[in-house]
C-alpha cells in the first residue's frame, strides 16, 4: 500500500551496448564545462476537466443539497439522542441497583436489631423474674390510677345528632393510665 502513495514511478531504462557507453563517456569529459542536467524531471501537474455547469448548480441540485445537510444532521442529532437516553438509562439502573442494595442491608440490620432487642428484653424479663435481684409484682394497693383530666369543650359549628356520637364514643372503663 505504501508502494502505491509514492509520487515517484520507475522508467524503463533502455539497454546500452558498448560503443554507446563509449560514445557518452566522450560525451561526458566534453560536457563538463556544462552544468549538469537534473536526473530526475517532475512533470507539472495534470489538470482533470470539471463537468459543464458545476460552476452554477441548478435548484433541484441545491434543493437535493440542503435536504442532505438537513437529514444529516437530523441523523447525527437522532444518534447523540439515542447515546444521552442510552446513558441516562444505564446510570439510573447503576443508581437504582445501589440504592436496592442499601434497602436490603438496612433490612437485614433492622431485623438483626429487631431480634438483638427481643434477646435482650428476655433476658432482662428472666433476671427480673428471678428471686436474686429483688424485684416484686406491683401491688393492687400501690398501683396509682389517674383520672383523664377535663378538656375544655369545642363549639361545634353544626350540632350533631346524639345517636351518631353514641355510635362513635367508647366505653368508659376505669383502667389505670399509668404507672
Amino acid at each position: 500500500m505504501s508502494a502505491a502513495l509514492k509520487s515517484y514511478v520507475p522508467r524503463p531504462v533502455p539497454s546500452q551496448s558498448r560503443t554507446a557507453t563509449a560514445n557518452q563517456a566522450s560525451l561526458h569529459h566534453s560536457a563538463a564545462a556544462l552544468p549538469a542536467e537534473p536526473r530526475s524531471r517532475v512533470s507539472p501537474p495534470v489538470v482533470l476537466p470539471t463537468a459543464p455547469g458545476l460552476d452554477s448548480p441548478s435548484p433541484a441540485v441545491r434543493r437535493l443539497a440542503q435536504l442532505h445537510l438537513v437529514s444529516s444532521v437530523l441523523a447525527v442529532s437522532l444518534v447523540a439522542l439515542t447515546l444521552v437516553s442510552y446513558g441516562t438509562s444505564v446510570y439510573i439502573n447503576r443508581q437504582l441497583n445501589q440504592a436496592s442494595q442499601k434497602l436490603n442491608r438496612l433490612q437485614r440490620n433492622e431485623q438483626q436489631l429487631t431480634t438483638a432487642n427481643e434477646v435482650l428484653k428476655n433476658h432482662l424479663a428472666q433476671q427480673v423474674e428471678g428471686s436474686e435481684m429483688g424485684f416484686q409484682p406491683p401491688q393492687p394497693n400501690s398501683v396509682i390510677f389517674l383520672k383523664p383530666a377535663q378538656q375544655a369543650a369545642v363549639a361545634m359549628p353544626t350540632p350533631v345528632p346524639t345517636s351518631f356520637i353514641g355510635r362513635l364514643a367508647l366505653p368508659k372503663v376505669d383502667v389505670p393510665l399509668g404507672y
